[in-house]
Order: structure tokens, then C-alpha cells, then sequence
């Protein structure tokens, strides 16, 4: 797909090209009008979705990203979590936390938590994996991640996600944190214990980065747990997948694979534009941009009512989660600007 910058870097939007009418004639909008982008000729029509990095200024490079009554809440390489609105701006900082990586909301019914900021801290490859809780203007301890597995010694470094289970699930009322290091999930209670839920470091070992946990009605995966993974020192590209947990924390089976990097996915709200409703989207970050120059290969894929894995949306570097707020999808890609380090937080809105 190939892609129009505007001078002001407002936004960017699709120009033509036969991935664009692929995506277009999928979703059943526009028609014939299609004939002239696939001859090469152009579109003469608006594309329905605009994708455009917000501008928060004070933030270096946004990590992951949640979203709590209005504004976005992210981890910042800087050393921080911070608060911005919806529409960016400046950002506010909550905390100054080493090394952060995944934030969590807890929701209510998570001890007298309810509303605070979770964030995971040791996102590197030394600093061991601790869970601080945001209260005030600082962050405090909340649980410290155990050793497990065989994998780097069992040390949980390098923190990924982290997610507070889905409410009415086998998962509610506890938070899960993600140390790729020893490619563990960690579940922890509202006292601050953690134990180790799931572990893959047989033959083949995984990276994990992402957790997630499906609808009630999820065709295919009611009610259990999501984990963005990827065979661990393969080479090869598209062997990333998302394994499917139950609440004993043993892999059930694969819920898609194919990817190169799963790292986020949302379901579509009612009202999101060209009747996507309920559908699953999925964001593959593709190849890290330390190892490919910072090529833009990140998608965004949508899985329709048929179960059918399309093309939605494509052009960034990193992105590391992925959030549905209204009729907006949102995603922070600590890469965006081109560089690792330099990133922005990406919203998607849809123009319908």
C-alpha cells in the first residue's frame, strides 16, 4: 500500500492502489468505482478511515497504552506513565517508573483498587519484572513476579503486557502480567500475590508479548484467554500465532496463526463504521524496527462475520497494543517516527 504524507504530518491517508481496492471491495463499499484503482488509475473516492500519530508533547516514546474515562493512559520510554486526552496535547505525568511496559486500570471489585493504575516495570533484559501501583504522584511495589521455568535462569525480565481479566470470565477479579524473558504469564490477586500461570519454554520455546481475553460469545473461543506469541529465535517470518489459554492456564489450541508478531486485538464496537460490529481486529507488528531499518510492515487485519482474515489497514513500525475507544482504534508504536525510541501513540478513526 502506498501512502501519502501530508506536510503538516496531520494524518495519513491511503492513496491508490490495489491492496486499497482489495480492502474497499471487501468491505462491500464503493462498488464498481473500484475498477479505475485496480487498473492503476486512482480512486476518486474518500477512503472511509483516516490513520494519523497524535501529538503529545512531553512524551518520548509511548510503550502500551490504555484508556480510562476520556484519555489515554501510556508507559513512556522516557521513564513514565502519563495521561493524555483522547485528542492528544500535553501530556500529564502520573509516575516515574523504571523501564516501563504494560498499564492496567483495575477495575472494580479488585480490592479497594478500583480506578488506580497498574504498570509493569523491568522492561529490559536485566531489570527483574515488578508490578508498581500508581497512587498520588508515585509508584509504589504492588507484587513482585517469581521465578519459573527454565528459560533465562527462570528470572521474569523484559515485562510485556499487562491485563486485568475479563470481567464475568474465569479470569475476573485477577491481573496477568507477561515476562517475555521467561516466557511466562504471571496471574496475580488484589494482595499482591503472583504465581506463575502458564509457561512456554519447551521445544520450541516462545516470546510472548500480548494478552487478551474473548467475548462470551466469541465464536470460536468463549470466555478463555489470548496470547500473542512467536517461536523464540526462528527465523522464519510468519510463525507468530495466538494461543488460547484456559483458566488452568494449560494452551487449549491455536486461535490464529500465520503472523509474524501478534501484539494487540479489540473487538469492534456497535456503530464502528462499514458495519464491522463485533468483529475481531488484529494488529501484527511484523519485524522488530531495530532488525529492518524501521520498515513500516505493521498491519492491522480484520476477521469478518465469516471468519474470513482481511487486510484493514497497514503502514506502521512497532505497535505494541491495540485499544477500540468509540469509533477510534488506538495503538502505541514505540518505532512510529521511524526510529526505536521515537514513537507515537496511532489512532485510526473511521470516517463513516
Amino acid at each position: 500500500m502506498n501512502w501519502k504524507r501530508k506536510s503538516n504530518w496531520s494524518g495519513l491517508t491511503i492513496a491508490a492502489g490495489a491492496l486499497a481496492a482489495a480492502i474497499l471491495a471487501s468491505s462491500g463499499l464503493f462498488g464498481a468505482r473500484l475498477a479505475n484503482a485496480a487498473a492503476g488509475k486512482g480512486l476518486d473516492i474518500e477512503i472511509a478511515y483516516e490513520i494519523k500519530p497524535l501529538k503529545v508533547a512531553g512524551a518520548t516514546s509511548p510503550i502500551y497504552v490504555q484508556a480510562d474515562n476520556g484519555k489515554l493512559i501510556f508507559s513512556d520510554a522516557s521513564g513514565a506513565v502519563m495521561s493524555v486526552g483522547l485528542g492528544g496535547g500535553t501530556a500529564t505525568t502520573l509516575a516515574k517508573v523504571a523501564n516501563p511496559a504494560g498499564v492496567a486500570i483495575a477495575p472494580a471489585g479488585f480490592g479497594s483498587y478500583a480506578g488506580q493504575v497498574f504498570v509493569a516495570s523491568g522492561s529490559d533484559e536485566k531489570s527483574p519484572c515488578e508490578v508498581m501501583r500508581i497512587g498520588g504522584a508515585a509508584a509504589t511495589s504492588f507484587a513482585k513476579l517469581p521465578d519459573a521455568g527454565t528459560l533465562n535462569g527462570g528470572k521474569a525480565t523484559q515485562c510485556r503486557d499487562l491485563e486485568f481479566g475479563r470481567a464475568g470470565s474465569p479470569f475476573a477479579g485477577k491481573l496477568y502480567a507477561v515476562s517475555n524473558g521467561n516466557a511466562s504469564i504471571y496471574e496475580i490477586d488484589s494482595s499482591g500475590k503472583a504465581k506463575a500461570f502458564a509457561t512456554f519454554d519447551g521445544k520450541p520455546s516462545f516470546e510472548i508479548s500480548s494478552l487478551g481475553f474473548t467475548a462470551p460469545d466469541d465464536p470460536k473461543a468463549p470466555n478463555t484467554m489470548l496470547a500473542g506469541m512467536r517461536v523464540r529465535m526462528e527465523i522464519a517470518g510468519r510463525v507468530g500465532r495466538i494461543g488460547v489459554l484456559g483458566p488452568d492456564g494449560k494452551q487449549k489450541t491455536e486461535y490464529l496463526v500465520g503472523f509474524v508478531n501478534p501484539t494487540g486485538w479489540g473487538y469492534a464496537p456497535a456503530g464502528f463504521g462499514g458495519g464491522y460490529a463485533g468483529n475481531l481486529f488484529i494488529v501484527d507488528a511484523g519485524k522488530p524496527a531495530a532488525k529492518n531499518d524501521a520498515d513500516r510492515d505493521g498491519n492491522v487485519y480484520r476477521i469478518d462475520d465469516k471468519g474470513v482474515t482481511r487486510p484493514f489497514a497497514s503502514g506502521l513500525v512497532d505497535p505494541n497494543c491495540f485499544r477500540i475507544v468509540g469509533n477510534t482504534m488506538v495503538i502505541a508504536d514505540p518505532s512510529e517516527q521511524g526510529k526505536p525510541g521515537k514513537g507515537a501513540i496511532v489512532v485510526i478513526s473511521s470516517m463513516l
